[in-house]
C-alpha cells in the first residue's frame, strides 16, 4: 500500500523495476536505459513523488539536443497564437530529445514568403514543421531541405510534394462535407450561400471547398453556392468581401468561412444589422467561443489544436533521434466540432 508521501520503493513497485534502478537513476552513479528512464519519470510524475525534477535531469542526460522549427500563419490570429504556445511548450516539455522551438510567423500567404522562411529555419533547425500553401516554391523548399537531411512535416493543411516526411490534421474534405451538413439542415429557407477561402494555395482550403460543394450536390440541397472568394487569411479583406456579398445578395442565407477571416466577416454582418444568416467557420479561440454563445456563429469545425501539437512533435522528435522516415508518416486527427451549448 502506497503511503501519503510516496517513496522509492512505491516507485519502484508500480514501474515494476528493481529499488536499486529507482536508486541508480537518483544518484547517478550508473547509467539506466532512457527507455526506463522515461517510464520511471512517468510513473513518479503521475504519484507525486518527490525526485521528478532529479530524474527529468538524468533524462536529459541521455538524449539529444535539438532546435524544432515551426512556420505559422500571422500571430495576430487567435489560433496561431495558440499553436505557437503549446508548440513551444510541447517541445521543452519533450523527453525524447532537449528541445527548443524556433516559431517564425507568415504576414501573408506568398509561396516565395513561405519557402524563404522555410530555408532559414533550415539553417538552425534539426526538423521543421510548417502551415504552408502547396506550391512549387515551397516544393522546392521542402525538397532542398531534405536533400540536406532536414525532414519538413506540414500541419493543418498538407503540401502534397514526395519530400514532406509527414503531416498531421484532420481530413479537410471531411470537415466540407460536415460544414455542408450542418448548412444544409440549419438553413429553414432556400438562399444564396457564400463560401469565403483563406486561399486555394492551401490544399486543405480546396478540400474544404470540395466536401462542401460534394454534399450539398449530393443532397439536392436548395442553397446555391456563390462563387468562392479568398480573403487571403485577413480579416480587413474579409470584412470587405463580406460588405459587398450582403449588399449586392438580397437573398444570402449563409456564409462559411473556410481558414482565416471569421472575425472579419462578422464585423461586416454587425454592421450591415442582417440577422438569420447561418454562419460556419473553421477556425477556434476564445474570440470564436464567445460568438458561439452569442449566436453570432452557428458552428465551428476545425482541427484539434491539442491532438495535432502533439502528433507533430511526435513525428519531429522521431526524425531527430532515429532520423528522417523512410517513409511518409501520417498522422490524422478527429474534427473538433463546436456549437453553442459545448462551448
Amino acid at each position: 500500500m502506497m503511503s501519503n508521501r510516496p517513496t522509492m520503493q512505491d516507485v519502484a513497485d508500480l514501474a515494476g523495476v528493481s529499488l536499486s534502478t529507482v536508486d541508480r537513476i537518483l544518484s547517478g552513479r550508473s547509467k539506466v536505459k532512457p527507455a526506463t528512464l522515461r517510464h520511471v519519470l512517468e510513473v513518479a510524475g503521475r504519484i507525486g513523488f518527490h525526485g521528478v525534477p532529479v530524474i527529468r535531469e538524468r533524462l536529459s542526460e541521455t538524449v539529444p539536443e535539438a532546435r524544432l522549427g515551426f512556420l505559422l500563419n500571422g500571430n495576430e490570429r487567435a489560433l496561431y497564437a495558440d499553436f505557437a504556445q503549446r508548440l513551444t511548450e510541447r517541445t521543452r516539455a519533450s523527453s525524447k530529445i532537449r528541445g527548443t522551438a524556433e516559431i517564425r510567423h507568415l504576414q501573408s500567404v506568398a509561396p516565395a514568403e513561405a519557402a524563404g522562411e522555410l530555408l532559414r529555419l533550415g539553417q538552425s533547425c534539426s526538423a521543421i514543421a510548417a502551415v504552408a500553401v502547396d506550391a512549387p516554391e515551397v516544393h522546392a523548399a521542402v525538397a532542398s531541405l531534405a536533400l540536406r537531411g532536414i525532414p519538413v512535416f506540414s500541419m493543418l493543411s498538407d503540401i502534397t510534394c514526395p519530400a514532406v516526411a509527414g503531416h498531421a490534421g484532420a481530413d479537410p474534405r471531411k470537415m466540407g462535407r460536415g460544414a455542408g451538413w450542418m448548412m444544409h439542415r440549419l438553413c429553414w429557407r432556400p438562399g444564396r450561400v457564400a463560401l469565403f477561402l483563406g486561399s486555394r494555395g492551401y490544399s486543405a482550403h480546396r478540400g474544404y471547398e470540395a466536401g462542401f460543394r460534394s454534399y450539398l450536390e449530393e443532397h439536392c440541397s436548395p442553397l446555391l453556392l456563390l462563387p468562392p472568394a479568398e480573403t487571403g487569411e485577413s480579416d480587413a479583406a474579409a470584412e470587405a468581401l463580406a460588405a459587398e456579398i450582403l449588399q449586392s445578395e438580397p437573398e444570402i442565407a449563409a456564409i462559411l468561412v473556410a481558414g482565416g477571416g471569421l472575425h472579419g466577416v462578422l464585423r461586416a454582418i454587425a454592421a450591415d444589422g442582417r440577422s438569420g444568416l447561418v454562419v460556419i467557420g473553421t477556425e477556434l479561440g476564445a474570440t470564436v467561443d464567445a460568438a458561439l454563445s452569442e449566436g453570432r456563429v452557428d458552428a465551428v469545425l476545425s482541427h484539434p489544436t491539442r491532438e495535432v501539437v502533439e502528433a507533430v512533435v511526435a513525428m519531429m522528435e522521431s526524425a531527430v533521434v532515429f532520423g528522417s522516415p523512410p517513409e511518409r508518416q501520417q498522422q490524422g486527427v478527429p474534427v473538433e466540432i463546436r456549437i453553442s451549448e459545448t462551448v
